[in-house]
C-alpha cells in the first residue's frame, strides 16, 4: 500500500451545498505525482475548452502532494483554475494552509459551480460545512482572517480568502493564505466570482511514512545541504534572512529594474535590503518546517506619514513592482504592499498596470481629464497610491485599470498598447530579459502567463556545487553567459521539468539552491522512502515532463500557439539606454525554434507531437490533439 497520500479528493459544490469525498486514483498518484500535477489532469479532464472562466463549470482546485505534512513540504498547496485569459490559473503558496488541509485527511479540494450569495468553507477533518459569509463580505483579508478565528474559536484554524478585490473581481487577484502568503495571479478573481470568501481548515492528522528510518536519513543529507555555515551558495546566507531582498542592488547595478515602465534598467540611489531590515523589518516569519530561519519577515513604519502600517512580505517583488512607477521609497513601498496584500490585489498588476498608465500619460495619450484629475507622472508617489486604492475600488480611471493592462489599453486605444508589459495578457513579474536570455525563453513559454516560480532559479549553481556523477541534458557553462542564444533551450526545457517534479511532491522551489537546484536524486530518494513508489530515477524525472507536456495541450486545446509565446514588444525592439543593454531582437525566435525541437513539439504551432505524447503515455492528449487538429484543418496560428 502506497503512503504519504491520503487518497481523497474533497469535491464541493457552492450551488447545490452538496460535499462528496472521493479515492484519488491510483494511477494519477504514480503519473502526476500530487500538488500541481493531479491539479493538471484534474483540471484537463473537467475544465474544457467550451467552459468560460466566469461560468458556473469553472472550477477551482487546491491540491498537496504526498510529501506534504513532512518536513519536506513546507506547507506548500498549488492552487489552479482556468484563467480569466483561458490559460492556466496556477500558483503556489507556502505558510501552514496546505499541511493542514494534508493532516485534514484530504490531497485535493475541488470547488465547483457558484454560490447564490457569499460563503465561506470550514473544513475541521472529517467535518465539513459551508457557511454564510455575507458578514465577512467587503472585509479585508487580515479581517476576514481574524473574524473566521475567533468565529471558530480557533487560532489554529488556516485560512485561505480572498479581499475585495478578488471580491469585485479585479483582473489577476490573489487567494492570501493566512495574512501573508499568495496563490496564483487570478485565482481569487474566480473565487471571487464565486461567491467565496475563505477557506479554513484545521487537521489533526499526520502522514503515513513508508520507510520511516530512510526517509529521515535522507532528510538529513538535504538537511546538511542547506548548512547555512558549510554552503558554497553564497546565494545562501543572505536569503535565508533577507529572501529576495538582497537582489534589490544587483538589479539596480545590473539594469534589470523595470524602471519608468522598463525605459530604464536603473533608478540613482535605489533601495536596498540592508536598509529594509535595519529599519523596518520587526519579526522573521517561516512555513511549515522551513529550514531557512527567515524566509519571511514583519515590518512596521514607525515614523513619517505612514507611520503604523505593518504588515508581512516574502520576497522584493512589491518594491521591484513599485519601481515600474518610478517609486524608490521603502515607506510608499511599504503602505503599496500592505493595501495589496490586504485586498489581495496582485503587486505586478497593479503596479505594471499603473506604470503604463503612467507612460499614457507622460506621452499624451491619456490627461487630467482621463485620470480622474490625478498627476499620473512617473515617481508621483501620492498619485501611485491613489490609484492602487481606486482599481481596488473600482472607481473612477481605476476602474478600467482594475481589468488589467491589456484591456485598458483596447478601452484607451491611440496606440497605447505599444507600452504594454505584458505575456499572454498578464502582466510582468519584474524578471530581466533582455540582459538574461533564458529568462526571456521561460517567461514566453510559460503555459501559466509569466511566473517565475516554474523554472526558478533561472541561472545554473556555482560549478563546484554540481556533482561530479551527475549526467545533465544541458552544457551550465554555456549557461552563464546570459546574452547568448546558445544551450538556453535546453535549461529552460530542464528547468520546467524539474520544477513541474518539485511542485508535485510538493516542497517550495526558493530553498532550491546549490546542489539541490541541479541535483534531483535527494528529492527522488525522499519521495520513495516516503511512499514505497519502486520506480526508476529515469521514469522519476519523466513525470515532470508529462507535466509539462499535459500543461501544453490545455492551453493549445484553449487556441494558444507559438505566436502567443513571445514577450513584450519593448523587450525585443528597444534597449536599456542607461546601461547599453541591447534589446534581443530575433534572438527569442531563434531560442524558440531550438525549444520546440528539443521539447518534441511542431515547431510552427508549438503543439506537442502525437510521438512525443505517446511516449509520455499521454495518449489520450494525443488523440484530443489530432482530434483538435481534423477539427480546424491546418492549426498554424
Amino acid at each position: 500500500m502506497l503512503k504519504g497520500w491520503k487518497g481523497k479528493i474533497l469535491r464541493i459544490n457552492l450551488n447545490s451545498k452538496e460535499i462528496f469525498k472521493e479515492e484519488l486514483p491510483g494511477e494519477w498518484m504514480l503519473k502526476y505525482i500530487g500538488g500541481r500535477g493531479i491539479n493538471d489532469i484534474i483540471l484537463y479532464n473537467e475544465v474544457g475548452p467550451k467552459v468560460d472562466p466566469f461560468s458556473r463549470k469553472n472550477k477551482l482546485i487546491f491540491g498537496v502532494g504526498p510529501l506534504e505534512g513532512t518536513p519536506i513540504g513546507m506547507g506548500k498547496v498549488s492552487i489552479q483554475t482556468k484563467h480569466p485569459n483561458r490559460f492556466i490559473g496556477e500558483g503556489g503558496s507556502g505558510g501552514h494552509w496546505g499541511s493542514a488541509i494534508k493532516f485534514a485527511g484530504y490531497d485535493v479540494l475541488i470547488i465547483e459551480d457558484k454560490a447564490e450569495s457569499p460563503v465561506y468553507i470550514l473544513i475541521n477533518d472529517d467535518h465539513v460545512e459551508i457557511r454564510d459569509a455575507r458578514n465577512l463580505w467587503g472585509l479585508s483579508t487580515r479581517e476576514k482572517i481574524d473574524k473566521i478565528q475567533s468565529e471558530t474559536n480557533s487560532y489554529n484554524v488556516q485560512v485561505a480568502c480572498i479581499g475585495q478585490a478578488g471580491e469585485r473581481l479585479v483582473a489577476h487577484s490573489k487567494i492570501i493564505f493566512t495574512y501573508d502568503h499568495a496563490g496564483c495571479r487570478g485565482c481569487g478573481t474566480i473565487m471571487g466570482d464565486k461567491k467565496l470568501a475563505a477557506i479554513a481548515v484545521h487537521g489533526t492528522g499526520g502522514v503515513s511514512i513508508y520507510d520511516s528510518e530512510r526517509f529521515l536519513e535522507y532528510y538529513r543529507k538535504f538537511r546538511s545541504l542547506l548548512d547555512l555555515r558549510e554552503t558554497i551558495d553564497p546565494y545562501l546566507p543572505g536569503y535565508a534572512f533577507m529572501s529576495a531582498n538582497q537582489v534589490l542592488q544587483n538589479y539596480n547595478e545590473n539594469g534589470w529594474l523595470h524602471a519608468y515602465n522598463a525605459q530604464k534598467g536603473s533608478i540613482e540611489g535605489f533601495l536596498n535590503g540592508e536598509e529594509y531590515i535595519a529599519d523596518y523589518v520587526t519579526r522573521p516569519e517561516t512555513s511549515f518546517c522551513c529550514p531557512l530561519p527567515a524566509c519571511g519577515r514583519r515590518f512596521e513604519i514607525k515614523n513619517g506619514e505612514y507611520a503604523g502600517v505593518s504588515g508581512d512580505e516574502r520576497e522584493a517583488g512589491f518594491v521591484l513592482a513599485a519601481a515600474v512607477a518610478g517609486i524608490n521609497s521603502w515607506p510608499v513601498s511599504l503602505k503599496f504592499r500592505d493595501l495589496c496584500n490586504k485586498a489581495g490585489l496582485d503587486e505586478f498588476q497593479a503596479a505594471y498596470t499603473i506604470g503604463w498608465a503612467m507612460e499614457c500619460y507622460d506621452k499624451g495619450i491619456i490627461s487630467k481629464n482621463d485620470t480622474d484629475g490625478i498627476e499620473l507622472v512617473f515617481g508621483n508617489e501620492k498619485a501611485f497610491l491613489q490609484m492602487t486604492e481606486k482599481i481596488i475600488r473600482r472607481e473612477g480611471f481605476g476602474d478600467i485599470l482594475a481589468k488589467g493592462s491589456q484591456e485598458a489599453s483596447k478601452i484607451i486605444g491611440k496606440g497605447s498598447d505599444r507600452y504594454l508589459l505584458t505575456i499572454k495578457g498578464r502582466e510582468l513579474e519584474a524578471m530581466p530579459q533582455r540582459a538574461t536570455y533564458q529568462i526571456a525563453l521561460a517567461l514566453a513559454v510559460s503555459e501559466g502567463g509569466p511566473d517565475h516560480t516554474r523554472w526558478y532559479p533561472p541561472f545554473p549553481p556555482n560549478p563546484k556545487a554540481i556533482p561530479q556523477n551527475i549526467s545533465l541534458s544541458f552544457d551550465p557553462f554555456k549557461v552563464f553567459d546570459s546574452r547568448s542564444t546558445e544551450g538556453k533551450a535546453r535549461f529552460v526545457k530542464w528547468l520546467y521539468d524539474s520544477r513541474a517534479i518539485l511542485e508535485s511532491l510538493p516542497t517550495c522551489v526558493f530553498i532550491l539552491r546549490g546542489t539541490l537546484s541541479i541535483d534531483l536524486r535527494p528529492w527522488f530518494d525522499l519521495y520513495r522512502a516516503c511512499t514505497g513508489v519502486d520506480i526508476s530515477y529515469e521514469e522519476f524525472t519523466k513525470i515532470g515532463e508529462r507535466i509539462v507536456n499535459l500543461e501544453r495541450a490545455y492551453i493549445v486545446r484553449e487556441g494558444f500557439r507559438r505566436i502567443h509565446d513571445t514577450i513584450p514588444r519593448r523587450m525585443i525592439e528597444e534597449p536599456i539606454l542607461d546601461r547599453h543593454i541591447p534589446p534581443i531582437g530575433s534572438n527569442l525566435q531563434t531560442m524558440l525554434d531550438d525549444y520546440y525541437k528539443i521539447r518534441g513539439w511542431d515547431v510552427q504551432t508549438a503543439i506537442p507531437k502525437k510521438e512525443k505524447l505517446e511516449g509520455l503515455d499521454l495518449n489520450f492528449v494525443a488523440s484530443d490533439m489530432a482530434r483538435l487538429e481534423t477539427e480546424n484543418g491546418n492549426i498554424t496560428k
